[in-house]
């Protein structure tokens, strides 16, 4: 008798703990990066300026949970309000002023100039300590990031805490803005296999059917995730979906292997929204020809530049374009051989 003949009709119990958007009570390995930003939002309790953040780390290492998780942490504990922006939804100053505005519930902010907008929030806020998280800065443009950063930090008693992928964006900004923000740089690492296999067995025994899964499936996630938390539950809540689609009374290797392709295709089609157009256009390149030479990606690029009509990337650049995309696990860079310092590309398979 299997699960379906005894009337019960789902593996999972609770989907919204299987979605991204869900933030846990507890979060694993994150000691040290929460008691950081504590520490440098903590003149906030005291009516100062606190210091500005910016976190940055592959996709699936926590950012994002980590900051929903101190936004209501500082919200309970101290009464300190916050808002967390998606700079992918909301990509100029104007948007992402107006979405503040509107989660706080403003009225009387329906003017459509900025500048009309910004000090009906500055008279809103009234020195009162206050937190703005800006997940992926990245996806803002730079003049429009600089712009964003400048305005939001004049807003008095306000806490600026940026997520990316990297600190490339932070070198981008104006002087006058970097300068201005100053923030503190927090790095998260990828998650080992074992913290994965702790945050796959939270997940498992809240969200699925006794039974239906084993330590060693989600050992096999974890394995298979390389360090992605995002990509290790999105694993797991594909294998139970597909595992209840076609009647299964558990979760197989057959189920998991099958859904770790399209979990890795869904990483990897994340990781390019998150990077620039020159990024996205050199990674076709490379994904085009299968591999090629560090000289012909360059000439192959400035080509496509020219018919697209585009400003190219500088020389001195290029090279940290493409190390972005080796180190984001899309493409595979080692030394080709042959005289020079020449790196042969591959695509990951």
């Amino acid at each position: 008798m299997n699960m379906y003949e005894t009337g019960q009709t789902s593996m999972i119990v609770e989907h919204s703990i299987l979605r991204e958007s869900y933030i846990p009570e507890k979060l694993f390995d994150r000691e040290t990066q929460v008691q950081e930003i504590l520490r440098c939002l903590s003149p906030l309790l005291k009516g100062r300026k606190s210091i500005n953040l910016w976190l940055y780390g592959d996709p699936g290492t926590g950012k994002t949970a980590t900051a929903f998780y101190l936004l209501n942490h500082l919200k309970e504990k101290a009464g300190i309000k916050g808002v967390l922006i998606n700079c992918w939804q909301k990509d100029t100053f104007y948007e992402i002023l107006d979405e503040i505005i509107s989660q706080l519930r403003i009225l009387g902010a329906e003017e459509h100039r900025t500048s009309m907008k910004l000090d009906r929030l500055r008279r809103y806020l009234n020195d009162q300590p206050f937190v703005i998280v800006l997940d992926e800065i990245d996806q803002l443009k730079p003049s429009e990031r600089s712009t964003t950063l400048y305005n939001l930090d004049s807003l008095g008693n306000v806490g600026i805490v940026c997520i990316s992928n990297s600190r490339h964006p932070l070198f981008e900004l104006e002087e006058r803005v970097r300068s201005r923000l100053n923030p503190y740089t927090l790095y998260f690492p990828a998650y080992s296999n074992e913290i994965l296999m702790e945050i796959l067995m939270y997940r498992a025994q809240t969200a699925l059917s006794t039974g239906i899964w084993s330590e060693n499936t989600l050992r096999q996630i974890a394995k298979m995730a390389s360090g992605d938390a995002r990509v290790a539950i999105r694993t797991l809540q594909a294998a139970a979906e597909l595992a209840e689609s076609e009647r299964l009374d558990t979760i197989s290797t057959h189920t998991l292997k099958r859904q770790w392709n399209n979990a890795r295709q869904a990483k990897q089609d994340h990781i390019l929204q998150t990077l620039t157009e020159d990024h996205r256009i050199l990674y076709q390149i490379v994904k085009q020809r299968g591999q090629i030479l560090s000289g012909d990606l360059w000439v192959e690029y400035l080509q496509h530049c020219v018919q697209a009509k585009r400003k190219p990337l500088a020389s001195r650049t290029f090279s940290d374009y493409v190390n972005r995309l080796a180190q984001v696990g899309l493409i595979i860079s080692e030394r080709a051989r042959v005289k020079g310092k020449v790196r042969l590309f591959k695509i990951v398979s």
